[in-house]
């Protein structure tokens, strides 16, 4: 309190003199106020990516409410006066929501409209976010200007970051289902968290070519994934093998923490390797994600701590306006994806869907080649 008072009168100060300049008139004092503002100017743009994400949750909150009060109004007659009523207020909101949009810099609309993009895909094919995320945030990022060799390495352990959010939210939901099997999580964690950790240094340490040589097989290796017909057959007879589960846990941790995605990708066909049943697998992969992805973001912020080539609003190699951002909008397009997954015909969908991660895996290794 009493540095806000101090700061408020240093402020008078400042418009008190630049006012005198002009003779004391009304008038001055106005135009010192204006030039008092107009320094703190820089304060405010400083502050416009915490400003957009707080505006851009509210109106996450607005929506879910708005979708809530509508679930509940009368379904019987579908032409009522409250029917009617919520439809323009929906229909008002998503005009607020272009203009609030329109109104902020590109560079945050290209984050939201990617966090959508990941969100949808990965409700709709069961897949990480992330096999978007890293290669779009890549692009996104050289075109505004960011370090050639520090690009890769925002961009992973960005995408990495998001999945705190998600993978929380997953492993309630798995858990409140007692679909975790906490023994075997458990006997992963000790290798994922030691792999997690040394994924991020071995990413920090690796030459810029290799490291987006070596990210560039990823989508092509998980389009193959999904290309091929994938139905394991369990021996209901055998037991799940256990063995040896904290060295692989250290596998794939570092794996998933070099390349900022693939947590499900990686780590379910493995568990079903090792006679898990699909429902234990996935839930198991959800509940590691979890360290996975704090151990290996706060890997990346002790890394890249201090490090002078970075953006401003950047802790450490994450970059916070994307990170919020990208939350922000998977958020509500999550639960769409997860839904039309239902209706839609999804196995000519993933076909489609593998061919365009071939054709990102191509594009970045003629990058890397050219």
């Amino acid at each position: 309190m009493m540095q806000l008072k101090s700061t408020l009168i240093e402020r008078w100060r400042y418009c008190r003199d630049w006012a005198s300049l002009y003779g004391g008139a009304p008038g001055a004092f106005m135009a010192g106020l204006g030039s008092a503002g107009v320094s703190n100017l820089h304060t405010l743009e400083t502050l416009r990516p915490l400003l957009i994400t707080i505006a851009a949750n509210c109106l996450v909150l607005a929506y879910r409410k708005l979708s809530h009060a509508s679930a509940q109004v009368c379904q019987i007659c579908s032409i009522c006066t409250e029917v009617r009523s919520l439809r323009a207020y929906k229909n008002l909101f998503w005009i607020i929501a272009a203009l609030a949009l329109a109104s902020i810099g590109f560079s945050y609309l290209f984050y939201l409209l990617l966090g959508a993009a990941a969100g949808f895909l990965s409700g709709l094919f069961g897949i990480g976010g992330g096999i978007i995320i890293v290669p779009f945030l890549v692009w996104l990022f050289s075109a505004q200007g960011f370090a050639p060799d520090l690009v890769l390495l925002m961009a992973v352990a960005t995408s990495l970051s998001t999945i705190i959010v998600t993978a929380a939210a997953s492993l309630k939901a798995h858990h409140r289902l007692g679909a975790v099997d906490w023994p075997v999580v458990k006997q992963l964690v000790p290798g994922v968290l030691a792999g997690s950790l040394m994924g991020s240094v071995v990413a920090d340490s690796l030459p810029t070519d290799l490291f987006k040589t070596l990210f560039a097989f990823f989508p092509l290796w998980v389009a193959f994934q999904m290309l091929k017909s994938y139905s394991p057959s369990l021996d209901s007879d055998q037991p799940p093998d256990e063995r040896n589960l904290a060295g692989a846990g250290g596998v794939i941790g570092a794996l998933c923490t070099l390349l900022g995605a693939g947590v499900g990708v990686i780590t379910v066909p493995f568990l079903v390797k090792r006679r898990f049943n699909m429902r234990q697998a996935v839930a198991i992969s959800s509940t590691c994600g979890l360290p996975i992805a704090i151990v290996g973001s706060l890997g990346y912020i002790a890394l890249g701590w201090g490090n002078a080539g970075l953006p401003s609003w950047s802790i450490g190699y994450i970059h916070i306006p994307a990170f919020l951002c990208i939350v922000t909008s998977s958020r509500i397009f999550a639960p769409m994806g997860a839904q039309l997954a239902h209706k839609l015909p999804t196995d000519k969908l993933k076909r489609i869907f593998a061919l365009f991660l071939f054709a990102i895996g191509i594009r970045l290794l003629w990058q890397v080649v050219v």
